[in-house]
């Protein structure tokens, strides 16, 4: 029986950045699983495994996509490298709250600053960029200041690791907005630089988990679960990255942020279905007040795509 015809819809870029940023947009929202598996690593340990196995796994990319010649041209700019240099330490800093936030089982602060954060972007793009904020954004930023207030009124110590995250994140995309580079040759380069102080770490605690599996596998022990965790760091690190910037080069910035909301809902999800982490009155009016935000903040990102 012969197969209908795909449309052109399904063809085209718009389609594919739309299945681009779902996939990076679900890899981060469903990390929290992996992160929770890699426990018996500590954050530090985590973060430095990260860093090393993402650069061999970039450079390999950088590699198949024929980016080396502009790596090497972005790593000869020194005002690139020197903005890079500063978004690599916002990402670590990122990256360390976010994994002690799952280490402390406070997945959903990571997911209420992954809430706040698109509407931190505004803040930020006002403050720095001197970008108009609509009366409706002052608005929506209202409500979540309100909503956050609510977390610190009830004495909810976690409300701070989401607004580190949120604004660590924030920070991060306002300077690789203003000054823009390939995301994969970005992050490459990000993660190069972090690459000293991660080895340096790994030595100084003997090699961490690898030093475990050597061990394990000199007794005949089992190593090979540790060792595919540890692989694993790199590619739940990059592969939502390149998907995301796959995503971003196809779709406008409304329909991205569209699709950001699929991560902290997804985070919000595990948190609390699956690892049952305490949902309590003050939890429901700051998430209430922050989800009202983001449906207006999506619904003023669609009516831009449409007009567009």
């Amino acid at each position: 029986m012969p197969q209908p015809a795909a449309t052109p819809f399904l063809k085209s870029p718009v389609f594919t950045g739309i299945l681009f940023g779902v996939a990076a947009y679900t890899c981060w929202g469903l990390s929290p699983l992996y992160f929770r598996a890699a426990s018996m690593m500590t954050p530090l340990e985590l973060n430095a495994q990260r860093v090393l196995w993402a650069f061999l796994l970039c450079l390999g990319l950088l590699a198949a996509t024929g980016k080396l010649a502009l790596f090497g041209r972005v790593l000869r700019d020194r005002r690139l490298l020197a903005v890079l240099c500063l978004t690599a330490g916002l990402m670590l800093t990122n990256w360390l709250i976010f994994v002690y936030a799952i280490d402390r089982q406070q997945v959903m602060a990571v997911s209420l600053g992954y809430y706040i954060n698109p509407l931190v972007a505004v803040l930020l793009g006002r403050i720095v960029l001197k970008e108009r904020v609509s009366p409706l954004q002052w608005g929506l930023l209202g409500l979540v200041t309100a909503g956050v207030l609510v977390l610190v009124a009830a004495a909810e110590s976690s409300v701070w690791l989401s607004l580190l995250i949120a604004f660590s994140w924030g920070f991060y995309a306002l300077q690789r907005k203003r000054f823009p580079v390939d995301s994969l040759v970005g992050f490459t380069i990000e993660v190069m630089l972090l690459l000293p102080l991660a080895l340096g770490y790994l030595a100084w605690h003997g090699g961490g988990a690898l030093a475990q599996i050597a061990q394990a596998a000199a007794e005949a022990r089992p190593w090979l679960g540790l060792l595919g965790l540890i692989l694993l760091s790199g590619l739940v690190t990059t592969v939502p990255l390149v998907a995301f910037g796959a995503g971003q080069r196809r779709l406008t910035l409304a329909s991205m942020g569209l699709l950001q909301y699929i991560s902290p809902s997804l985070q919000f999800l595990l948190a609390v279905l699956l690892w049952g982490e305490s949902f309590r009155l003050h939890h429901a009016i700051a998430f209430g007040c922050i989800w009202i935000a983001v449906i207006f903040y999506s619904l003023e990102n669609w009516r831009r795509l449409r007009a567009g």
